[in-house]
C-alpha cells in the first residue's frame, strides 16, 4: 500500500518488497543474497536496535563510579569511564592519554561471540562496536544506492508496461472456402482474423489439415505409395512397344519418383499411353465358325461377345459330331478298332469301343457326370485335319480346347493352337488335369473353339477325344 505522506513526483513509487539484494551474503544478520529490500533494512534495523539497546547507559551499573551526574548518553559513560580510569592512574583528566586509559572486563552480546569469548575489554569491545556500526553504515549506504537504482529501473519498467502498444491480430482475405459453418464459418470472399483462419486450416472437420491427413494419408505413407510404382523408365510403351517409357516420354517422364506430384506426372502419361496404344489397334471382329454362336450386348462403350457351343465342335445334326472317349479307373487304355473307322456324317469315331463302365457319359450331348465323389485325372486331345482340294489350310487365328464343368461353373484342363502365318493342315492340341477333387454330380464335358479364318467341317481322320480316370 502506497503510503499516504510519500510524493516522490514525478516517480512513480513501488514497494520494497519488488527490489532484491543482489549483495553477498553476510551471515552475521542472516542477510542473504536474493532477499527482498524489505528482509534487508528489517534485518539491519533489528541489528542496529540491539546495538542501541546494548548502548544504553542505563543498562550499565555506574555505583561503583559514584558519579556526581549519572552521563546521559553512551559517549558520556566512555568519557566517564576514561576519567575514572584516568583518575586511578594519576592521570589528570585534561590530558588524557588513550594507551593509559582504565579498561575493564565486560560481557559481550550473542552477535559479538567469537568461538567461546564471551567476554572483551571495554576498550576492545567499545572499539569492535564502532568497527561493526561504521561497516553497517557504509553497507546501509550501499544498499540506498542500489535501492535507488533499483527504484529508477523498476519506475523505467513500470512506465514501459504502463505504455505498451495495443496489438490487434491482422486480418487477410480468404478467396476459398476453409471451414463449414458449423465449425468456423470461413468461406471464400470475406476477411478474417489470421488467428480463426489458423484454427480452420488445423482443426476444422471437413477442410482442416488433421481432416486432411485423414484422407491422404500420412506423409510416409504417400511416399510409400510413390514407391509402390509398377510402371518404369524402362518399361515398354504400350502405344510404341520398341520404346521404353522414359525415352518414349522425355523429358515429361520422371525416371525416379520421389514425391506425389511426380508419381502423378507419370500415372498421367501412363494412361495417355494406353490410352494411345488402345486407340491405335485394329477393330477387332469375333466371327461365328462352323457350329458356334457369337452374339453381343452393348452397354454404353462396353460391348460384351457371348461365344456358345454344345459339347465337343458341331458341324451338323446329329449333335454330337465327335465323341469323347471315356475310361474308368479300371480301364485306364484304350485299344484300337478292329475295323477300320467308319465315316458317320463326316466324323470319324476313331474308337469302337467306349469303356463306361457307370453310364456316366452321354452321347448326345457330350457330357460326362460324376458318379461318385473321388479324386480323378482328366485329359483331352483333339486333331483336326483340314484335306479338302478347295482348300488351302489354316491360315490365322486359333482353336481353344478345354475340358470345362457345366456343373458348377468352372474348367479343369485348356490349352490352345495358334496358326502361324504359313499354310497349316492338321490342328493338335492336348491337356491333363491330374489329381482333380471331383464330387458327385459334377459335369464335365469337352469343349472346342474355332477362331481361325476358316469355317471349318469335320473330316474322316478328326478326333476329340476326353478322358477321364479315377484314381481314388
Amino acid at each position: 500500500m502506497k503510503p499516504l505522506n510519500l510524493d516522490n513526483r514525478p516517480c512513480s513509487p513501488i514497494a520494497s518488497n519488488c527490489v532484491i539484494w543482489t549483495g553477498d551474503n553476510i551471515p552475521c544478520i542472516n542477510l542473504c543474497s536474493g532477499d527482498t529490500i524489505t528482509d534487508v533494512v528489517f534485518k539491519l534495523a533489528t541489528e542496529l536496535c540491539t546495538i542501541m539497546d546494548q548502548l544504553k547507559v542505563s543498562n550499565y551499573d555506574l555505583a561503583c563510579l559514584t558519579p556526581s551526574c549519572p552521563p546521559a548518553d553512551f559517549t558520556a559513560l566512555i568519557q566517564l569511564l576514561i576519567n575514572k580510569i584516568c583518575e586511578l592512574n594519576g592521570i589528570p583528566a585534561e590530558t588524557p592519554k588513550a594507551a593509559e586509559c582504565p579498561d575493564c572486563v565486560v560481557t559481550v552480546a550473542a552477535c559479538f561471540i567469537d568461538g567461546r569469548q564471551t567476554t572483551m575489554q571495554l576498550v576492545d569491545y567499545v572499539q569492535m562496536i564502532a568497527t561493526r556500526v561504521c561497516s553497517i553504515l557504509d553497507q546501509i549506504t550501499v544498499i540506498n544506492n542500489e535501492i535507488a537504482n533499483l527504484t529508477l529501473i523498476t519506475e523505467n519498467l513500470q512506465y514501459q508496461i504502463d505504455n505498451l502498444p495495443t496489438y490487434t491480430l491482422p486480418s487477410i482475405e480468404v478467396n476459398c472456402t476453409l471451414s463449414d459453418p458449423g465449425d468456423y464459418n470461413i468461406i471464400g470472399g470475406g476477411t478474417y482474423a489470421i488467428d480463426l483462419i489458423l484454427q480452420a486450416l488445423v482443426n476444422d472437420r471437413t477442410y482442416g489439415y488433421c481432416s486432411l491427413l485423414g484422407a491422404t494419408g500420412l506423409p510416409t505413407e504417400m511416399l510409400s505409395a510413390v514407391a509402390g510404382a509398377c510402371i518404369t523408365s524402362t518399361s515398354p510403351s504400350i502405344a510404341n512397344p520398341a520404346s521404353t517409357m522414359g525415352a518414349e516420354y522425355s523429358p515429361d517422364w520422371i525416371n525416379t519418383p520421389v514425391t506425389v506430384a511426380d508419381a502423378i506426372v507419370n500415372l498421367w502419361i501412363s494412361l495417355c499411353d494406353i490410352r494411345d496404344g488402345l486407340a491405335g489397334l485394329a477393330s477387332t471382329v469375333v466371327d461365328a465358325g462352323n457350329g458356334i454362336d457369337v452374339t453381343s450386348a452393348t452397354v454404353g462403350s462396353v460391348t460384351t461377345y457371348t461365344v456358345s457351343t454344345l459339347g465337343a465342335m458341331r458341324a451338323q445334326s446329329p449333335p454330337v459330331d465327335m465323341e469323347a472317349q471315356i475310361a474308368t479307373a479300371t480301364n485306364d487304355l484304350y485299344t484300337a478298332p478292329s475295323t477300320p473307322p467308319a465315316q458317320n456324317g463326316g466324323v470319324t469315331q476313331i474308337m469302337s469301343q467306349i469303356y463306361d463302365d457307370d453310364n456316366a457319359y452321354d452321347p448326345l450331348t457330350g457330357i460326362w457326370t460324376c458318379p461318385a465323389d473321388g479324386i480323378y485325372n482328366l485329359s483331352f486331345y483333339v486333331h483336326m485335319s483340314n484335306e479338302l482340294p478347295s482348300t488351302t489350310g489354316f491360315t490365322s487365328g486359333m482353336v481353344i480346347a478345354g475340358i470345362v464343368a457345366t456343373t458348377p461353373k468352372g474348367y479343369y484342363a485348356v490349352n490352345t493352337f495358334t496358326v502361324g502365318a504359313s499354310v497349316v493342315r492338321h490342328v493338335d492340341i492336348t491337356g491333363q488335369a491330374l489329381g482333380m477333387n471331383l464330387t458327385l454330380g459334377t459335369r464335365l464335358q469337352l469343349n472346342i473353339l474355332n477362331l481361325t479364318d476358316v469355317d471349318y467341317v469335320t473330316f474322316a481322320g478328326d478326333v476329340a477325344r476326353f478322358v477321364v480316370q479315377r484314381v481314388r
